[in-house]
This record gives C-alpha cells, sequence and structure tokens, in this order.
C-alpha cells in the first residue's frame, strides 16, 4: 500500500493569500481526480519564530489511495501548480515550500519524524536542517526563493495528537480585499450556542469579533472547536456575506503543545514553557502598559510580563503579591530573559495583611512618622513603634484557578481554559 504526505508551507503574506486557501483547492482538485484523502491538517509550529509570514502554519494532506508511480506524479504537479499559482512570490519573507513523503517512508521514520514535530514547536530549526532530515528520511522537497517553507512543511506531516479542529471558509474571489461582512450578533449568538465545543468567536472584554482575519486574504472567517458536527451547525448560524466554500481541518490550535515543564535555570529563549515558582517580586507597572513580576524556583528566577494587549488580564495579574504560588504559561523573550504569559494557574495564596491604623489607647487614627520613628496617634499623641502595629489580615481580590488572556491577545496554540479539561487525544480520528 502506497499512501502519500504532502506538506505545504510559506506560501502567504500579510496582504495576500492563505496557505490553507492552496490547501482547499489542492483538497477538491484531487478529489476530483479520484483520490481519496485524508481530513487536512493545520498546523501551527513555535510561535516564538521571528520570521514568520502570519501564523508560522503549514499544512498537510493525506493521500489514502494505493498510488502508482503515476498517480504520485500527477499529484505532485497538480500540487506544484496550484502552489506557484496561489503563492505571493513578491513578498521578501515569503518562501515557499513542498515536502512529499511516502507512507512507507513515514512509517520507517515515525520516531524521528515525532522528534522533529517537537523540534518545531520548542525551537528554531533553520533550512539546511530540514534540506537534511527530509534527505534522509527518503522524502522529496521543492524550494522557492529560499525555500524555508520546507521547515513548516514537513512540521505539519510529522504532527501528531492532541488536536481540535477548525472550520475555514472562504470569500469569492470577487470578494478579496474587500471589508468583510460578518454580523456580530450572529457570532456572539453561534459563541453562546455552542460552548464549550467552540471557542475564541467573540471577545467580550473587547467587544470584537474574532473569527474573521485582519488580512485581505482568501479566508472569509474561521470557527475553532473540539467537535467537527457542532462546528457545522455554527457555521450556518453566521449570518452576513456568503462563503463560497468551506474546508474542516484537524489542527494542533488550543492545545498547549508548544509549552513544557521547564525548571527556571533551563529555560532558553524563543521556546514555550510551564513554569511553577513563588512570586519574590511584587508586580509592577512598567512602561508601555505591561506589568512584571518575578517568580523563583530552587534552581533560580526569572521575570513574567503580562503585556499590554491583553488588556484586563492585567489586573488579575497586579492582584498577586509575594509568597503566593503560581504556574505561568508562555513563551520566553529573549531580551530581557523573560516569560510572556499566555496563562497563569494561581496554586496557593499567601496571606495579605494591612496595618491597623486604629490607636488601641484611645481609638484614634495613628499616622506613621517613619520606619524608625513609629507610629504617632493624631488624638492622645502616644507613639506606637512600628514593629507593634497590629495587623489585620485582608480577603485577597484573586481566587486559586486558572486565568487567561483575553481571545483577541491569545495565540494560536494556547489552550482555553474552557477547553483544557477536554481529552484532545481522542481528536486523532
Amino acid at each position: 500500500m502506497i499512501n502519500l504526505f504532502i506538506g505545504i508551507d510559506d506560501t502567504d503574506s500579510p496582504n495576500k493569500y492563505c496557505t490553507t486557501y492552496i490547501a482547499t483547492l489542492l483538497l477538491e482538485t484531487l478529489r476530483e481526480n479520484g483520490y481519496t484523502l485524508d481530513l487536512p491538517k493545520l498546523i501551527r509550529m513555535n510561535p516564538a519564530v521571528k520570521y514568520k509570514t502570519r501564523g508560522n502554519g503549514g499544512i498537510s494532506l493525506r493521500i489514502l489511495d494505493n498510488l502508482s508511480s503515476k498517480d504520485k506524479e500527477e499529484i505532485k504537479n497538480i500540487t506544484i501548480k496550484l502552489v506557484e499559482k496561489y503563492s505571493d512570490f513578491d513578498c521578501d519573507n515569503t518562501n515557499p515550500g513542498i515536502v512529499f513523503i511516502d507512507e512507507e517512508k513515514y512509517k520507517e521514520h515515525k520516531e524521528e519524524l515525532q522528534q522533529y514535530y517537537k523540534k518545531v514547536l520548542y525551537d528554531i530549526v533553520d533550512i539546511d536542517f530540514a534540506e537534511r532530515f527530509i534527505s534522509k528520511i527518503g522524502g522529496q522537497f521543492i524550494k522557492y526563493k529560499l525555500g524555508r517553507g520546507i521547515i513548516g512543511a514537513l512540521g505539519a506531516v510529522s504532527s501528531t495528537p492532541p488536536y481540535t479542529y477548525e472550520l475555514l471558509t472562504y470569500r469569492k474571489k470577487e470578494m478579496w480585499g474587500k471589508k468583510r461582512n460578518i454580523d456580530e450578533k450572529s457570532v456572539i449568538e453561534m459563541d453562546k450556542s455552542t460552548f464549550p465545543y467552540t471557542y475564541d468567536n467573540y471577545d467580550y472584554e473587547n467587544e470584537k469579533v474574532l473569527i474573521t482575519p485582519n488580512t485581505p486574504c482568501p479566508v472569509l472567517y474561521g470557527i475553532r472547536g473540539i467537535n467537527k458536527e457542532v462546528l457545522l451547525k455554527a457555521k450556518e448560524m453566521i449570518k452576513g456575506e456568503t462563503p463560497e466554500k468551506y474546508t474542516i481541518f484537524k489542527t494542533n490550535q488550543g492545545t498547549d503543545v508548544h509549552l513544557r515543564n521547564m525548571k527556571i535555570k533551563e529555560i532558553y529563549p524563543n521556546t514555550g514553557v510551564i513554569v511553577y515558582g513563588k512570586v519574590i517580586k511584587n508586580p509592577k507597572n512598567i512602561e508601555g502598559g505591561h506589568v512584571l513580576f518575578t517568580i523563583s524556583d530552587e534552581t533560580g528566577e526569572i521575570g513574567c510580563i503580562a503585556y499590554e494587549p491583553t488588556k484586563r488580564f492585567r489586573d488579575i495579574v497586579r492582584e498577586l503579591i509575594i509568597g503566593d504560588y503560581v504556574a505561568v504559561y508562555g513563551t520566553v523573550r529573549e531580551y530581557p530573559l523573560e516569560i510572556n504569559i499566555e496563562k497563569i494557574k494561581i496554586l496557593k495564596l499567601a496571606k495579605k495583611y494591612i496595618k491597623d491604623k486604629k490607636c488601641p489607647n484611645c481609638g484614634g487614627t495613628l499616622k506613621s512618622k517613619g520606619k524608625k520613628l513609629g507610629y504617632k496617634c493624631k488624638k492622645c499623641k502616644i507613639i506606637i513603634p512600628y514593629e507593634n502595629i497590629k495587623k489585620i489580615e485582608i480577603e485577597r481580590q484573586i481566587k486559586i484557578g486558572f486565568y487567561e488572556v483575553p481571545g483577541s491577545a491569545r495565540r494560536h496554540l494556547s489552550k482555553p481554559i474552557q477547553i483544557i479539561d477536554f481529552n484532545l487525544l481522542e481528536n486523532d480520528s
């Protein structure tokens, strides 16, 4: 049985096209030619990669038929023509790549491919490494310009569970580049009707529709979720511009697969981490509207930052105090070495106290005269040493549990809290 895997990446730009659109056209064309295909994959890779064209995502298709050499040649020619027709070669940062791997080679090198998938999730992979790897396992690659797309193309082919799904709809060509007309109320109704099986449809905090892209690409909207049937129902609820076609992709979006449990001393730039630690420096506001605090474990300490676009999530972060024990989920910036927070789990809250400013002698109000001089009562003039001031425990404004950034600030791979307990490994079918 000779099946074939196809991987494609880096065909689009911020101004033109979408690699998933090529996948949709390829899927249609191959089916019209009598081939049977598995559900296509949309696979995101390390979000810290700086040279990504948009969302650092490649696509993969798998042909399930027993293919002859002639069949494979036909499939490759169809793929090449579509990539060449729908890639933005004028964009300096667009460097398309295609990868073909036979099923037998895939099975023979399955463990190596799984390790490659982890590498593109956690690290920065260069073109030479991808080339050598593809050649080593007996695959074929085609590069355009720098050909950086072969990195993500192979990453998409090599992906493993967990998975979610995304239903992507596409616009008629005459609508490309025009303003998208999607009824906001219908998106809200759809979101509420399909919760918790779809996610990131609408940002209620910032009153923003999230299913439409911000670029003039062929995509009309995309609905993300954990159940294919629910996605189909959700599509029927959206009002506004009518899509020309749609495709359901299996994807690693919303799975947290880019994150690893790490000790602070193990952390390095441009990777995703989950770090457990105690707050050792209280949160502070820094330039740009960001909020920074520091945690430590037995191996070291590191800053954790909630950026301005996370909006009210920063208010949660501001409530942390020294002694709180947390798990921080996010990617690591290069300089200074800090964790860009995607979500946080508060595991233990320290007790918080305020000083009792009531005079124990007369009930008047105490006023600080400095740490060395202590407190003086405005009424009876008694002076009480600083260390003798009674402390009152106050209720914390945050609770133990998960807190996350709003949908408009969430990365593709970050798992929303609403699906945190679902078993996404079951989505391999």
